[in-house]
């Protein structure tokens, strides 16, 4: 994955919607899901793959320009929490 981010064990948006880290926002849709991950990334140059709907996650993979597979990840529909499962 050559460094391309810095935090490999999943974090937490930061801003007005977000609150302290640790609290809890409600992904509710496959947009959240987009709208969460393009925010946690948005320093990055990603994009954004295919989302899947699971029972208690989102999964998500994370591409680089050349369109390769450099990550999945889930996003818990309880809590917002990232977490990288690939």
């Amino acid at each position: 994955m050559d460094g391309w981010r810095d935090k490999p064990f999943g974090g937490y948006c930061r801003g007005s919607e977000w609150g302290w880290y640790g609290a809890r926002k409600t992904v509710r849709t496959v947009e959240d899901a987009r709208k969460t991950v393009q925010e946690y990334y948005s320093k990055d140059e990603i994009k954004i793959g295919d989302i899947r709907d699971r029972k208690h996650v989102y999964e998500v993979e994370i591409r680089d320009k050349k369109d390769e597979l450099i990550d999945v990840i889930i996003v818990d529909k309880r809590s917002g929490r990232i977490r990288t499962i690939y």
